[in-house]
């Protein structure tokens, strides 16, 4: 109780609101900044009016798309290369996902919010890929409003649920969001296997464009995903 003493005058707060805004805007860049949990606590309080949970999710998607657009401007720039070959673990996700976007740009955006770790990852990658921001934003956009939606309600959903007892809300609302975090990595890690295996040798040829390698597999050439204006 002394706990939910603390959270409950923060969360009813006018400045819940741009605070979340803050903190989604950071987690784009730092994926170590509690958005989340803090997005569910608020929805988890909304269910009695206040927050208003409308706001909290306008709020929250603000924040994101925010967040979304500065991972990719730094990713653009000439720190962005230097700061993900740091972590070999954040690189490989970044290539991972840069060999995806020709094709599944927008789906991999909206997905990559539910995977730990894994908008930061996908932001950095459509930067260092170059996809233009025609596609980039609209699908940004979409993607912010989703998660929002989704982290919020889950967390009114919560809240209606554990009245009596809001901490309780909050953890099951945290525990749901992992499992489905859990399932949509599982689920496009043996995705792209399926489609690449058939392919065999003509993989290597295809990575082969005539470009130079970034510092963490990345290609830099001329011709990145998205240039074609013509590609859907």
């Amino acid at each position: 109780m002394d706990l939910i003493a603390v959270i409950e005058p923060l969360v009813t707060s006018p400045l819940l609101y741009p605070v979340l805004a803050v903190l989604c805007s950071l987690d784009g860049v730092l994926p170590m900044i509690p958005s989340e949990p803090a997005v569910l606590a608020a929805g988890v309080f909304s269910h009695t009016g206040t927050p208003n949970v409308l706001l909290v999710i306008a709020a929250t998607a603000v924040g994101v798309f925010i967040g979304d657009h500065l991972a990719y401007g730094l990713s653009r720039s000439v720190l962005g290369p230097r700061l993900i070959g740091r972590s070999s673990r954040i690189g490989g996700a970044v290539a991972a996902a840069g060999r995806q976007l020709d094709r599944r740009a927008g789906q991999l955006i909206i997905t990559s919010r539910f995977v730990p770790g894994g908008r930061a990852a996908m932001n950095f990658a459509c930067g260092m890929a170059r996809l233009p921001l025609s596609r980039f934003s609209p699908a940004s956009a979409i993607a912010a409003l989703v998660w929002a939606a989704y982290t919020a309600g889950l967390g009114f959903v919560g809240g209606a649920a554990f009245v009596e007892d809001p901490l309780l809300g909050l953890a099951v609302g945290l525990s749901l969001s992992l499992a489905l975090g859990s399932i949509v990595h599982l689920v496009r890690r043996r995705s792209p296997r399926r489609k690449v295996r058939p392919q065999g040798p003509a993989d290597p040829g295809r990575a082969d464009t005539g470009g130079t390698a970034g510092p963490i597999g990345l290609s830099t050439a001329p011709r990145p995903c998205g240039t074609a204006r013509g590609a859907p």
